[in-house]
């Protein structure tokens, strides 16, 4: 039976679910999940996926409001799933993360001692990295995101979420790629366009992601240069099944110089970076203030990227190992620390699970960021054999961080300091560091 288009009139809107959307059950306690629906509201649905297990759907009409609505939020964005709780005042964003936060340690690991969310100082336009999609509808060259869980494209009038000379960037593009026939010709080739960018040096990077070379004229190259100061290079990367090959167009300039803190960063224009660079200042500050370390700890930083964490642990301690895998990420992490003249720090290259078996020393702390998926089996072995007597865990996914600190307390460890940071403000995705120490035998 297809339940597709399916309509339910006067629904009330019971609670969030943890990516933000409203959810309902009906009678036979079957869940339903709104898209822009909050608690409270009474809407008219229509149901645009079901199955034997939950239904998606999004609002057809309101009847009833919330108080926590905010009516000012980028409607496009929020369709593209990159904005996707923007409909929620920021006070209570703050709290809905806060209180998932609480919900899933107090359930899971019977811990309810978790500081205050830390705020966003910019909720808007903090983003120092933004991809754009192109499609070529009706005749006409269109940017914009894809609508959540589907290769639509939605035209945005505005980037919100990305820095203002982002923003102007992509403004120009839209409103002029149309008039060069060369790329009209060619753009069923042009996959999306990146722009990075950095306040501290007034520097951006734009790299053009295609399937094949394109001829990009000249004239395109020098008008959009002309158009915004800050572009030090136009790059094209050109993804050929495995193989990704570089053309740059202005200068032999891949990079951008980039600052957390005290700290200047080159960040290459495939780098990883972190995309807030004010609040990843106040992450780090939060991680390094409640670790404790002493001017003789060892210290290992896992998953260390260009070694962002790495330079601010160098500074308060004797030594520190940066583990990681990707060999760019490695060289970048060598010069950064020539850059900023720290010498107390090692970037070794390859697995973070074999690496750290090569580390002899006697180890005080090691700091882990893991990826979403949080800490592999074989490397959560290695820092129980490894026994330090601090851990610092910062996790971008909560809870896959619940489950990896609920193994750790069971091979004696001990909580003792949580707190969520709101990182990426207009979304459901939340930041948090935690400190665990050993309990004594």
């Amino acid at each position: 039976m297809n339940f597709q288009n399916e309509i339910l009139l006067n629904i009330k809107i019971e609670n969030l679910s943890y990516e933000g959307l409203g959810t309902y059950r009906n009678e036979d306690n079957f869940p339903y999940f709104i898209e822009n629906a909050l608690p409270g509201e009474i809407v008219d649905i229509q149901i645009k996926k079901k199955n034997s297990r939950f239904a998606f759907c999004k609002v057809i009409k309101y009847h009833k409001f919330s108080p926590q609505r905010n009516f000012n939020a980028n409607d496009k964005l929020m369709q593209s799933g990159s904005a996707s709780i923007a409909m929620l005042n920021y006070d209570d964003q703050l709290k809905f993360k806060q209180d998932y936060v609480k919900f899933l340690f107090k359930r899971n690991i019977h811990f309810d001692d978790i500081k205050n969310i830390l705020e966003n100082p910019s909720p808007w336009e903090y983003r120092n990295k933004l991809t754009v999609f192109v499609k070529f509808i009706d005749n006409k060259i269109v940017l914009g995101l894809y609508e959540k869980n589907t290769h639509n494209i939605i035209e945005q009038d505005n980037y919100d979420l990305a820095l203002k000379p982002i923003q102007l960037i992509f403004e120009w593009i839209s409103k002029n790629i149309n008039n060069y026939p060369l790329i009209k010709k060619q753009v069923k080739f042009i996959e999306s366009i990146t722009v990075r960018h950095s306040n501290f040096s007034n520097q951006s990077l734009v790299i053009i992601n295609s399937s094949n070379l394109v001829d990009i004229p000249h004239e395109f190259i020098n008008d959009l240069i002309n158009s915004n100061t800050s572009i030090v290079n136009i790059i094209q990367n050109m993804k050929n099944n495995t193989k990704i090959s570089s053309e740059k167009y202005l200068n032999n300039s891949t990079f951008i110089i980039d600052k957390i803190g005290e700290f200047q960063y080159k960040i290459n224009w495939n780098s990883f970076f972190q995309v807030n660079n004010y609040q990843v200042n106040n992450l780090y500050n939060l991680l390094l203030n409640n670790l404790n370390l002493k001017p003789n700890s060892i210290v290992i930083d896992a998953y260390s990227g260009i070694g962002s964490i790495s330079l601010k642990l160098a500074k308060a301690s004797k030594f520190v190992y940066g583990l990681e895998i990707i060999k760019e990420a490695v060289e970048n992490a060598v010069e950064n620390a020539k850059l900023n003249m720290i010498d107390n720090v090692k970037f070794i290259c390859g697995d973070v699970n074999k690496t750290i078996k090569n580390i002899n020393k006697n180890v005080d702390v090691i700091v882990v960021d893991p990826p979403r998926s949080g800490i592999s089996d074989v490397f959560m072995k290695s820092i129980i054999e490894i026994a330090p007597k601090t851990i610092g865990y910062i996790s971008c996914d909560v809870k896959t961080m619940c489950r990896d600190i609920a193994i750790l307390m069971q091979e004696g460890y001990e909580l003792n300091f949580l707190q969520p940071c709101d990182m990426f403000s207009q979304t459901h995705h939340i930041e948090c560091v935690g400190i665990l120490n050993k309990v004594a035998s």
